[in-house]
């Protein structure tokens, strides 16, 4: 089974159609780019597969789940700009993205610990292990990119 099945998509504002007949299968670690016109459909795709939107018809479905309702934390974006906090450093970005989902929005003790940990993980995953003590500024587009990745 795909990570991502999107069945038979229409979309339509104003009973002007957007989108039509949108099959999609992508496994889990694939990368997709979506390129096209302005106008095209490609930002109402991603507010349908972000949850932001209904589809007039079909299903969009991630990791076998229920189509959703509305936006949760199993769905990130990456916009053009960069979505980083430039105050911190890059495993500060990535820990700090973490803690939002925590009751209070920070971490202390072994929780912070275990955080840093994952966000060394993130970091090296994602080819940026050795800059994690730099701050965004000292990084290039790409590598800056890489980090909002690693915190969607």
């Amino acid at each position: 089974m795909s990570f991502v099945t999107c069945r038979n998509i229409f979309q339509s504002y104003d009973g002007r159609p957007i989108l039509e007949r949108v099959n999609l299968d992508v496994d889990e670690g694939e990368f997709v780019s979506i390129v096209g016109a302005s106008g095209c459909g490609k930002s109402t795709f991603l507010r349908l597969l972000l949850a932001e939107e209904r589809p007039t018809q079909g299903e969009i479905r991630i990791d076998g789940n229920a189509p959703a309702l509305e936006p949760g934390p199993e769905r990130g974006v990456v916009f053009q700009r960069y979505s980083v906090f430039p105050h911190m450093t890059a495993v500060e970005n990535i820990i700090a993205a973490e803690s939002f989902r925590s009751r209070f929005g920070v971490f202390s003790g072994s929780k912070y610990r275990a955080a840093r940990e994952r966000a060394e993980a993130t970091l090296e995953r994602i080819g940026l292990g050795h800059v994690a003590n730099a701050y965004p500024a000292a990084l290039s587009g790409g590598m800056q990119q890489r980090l909002a990745i690693g915190q969607a």
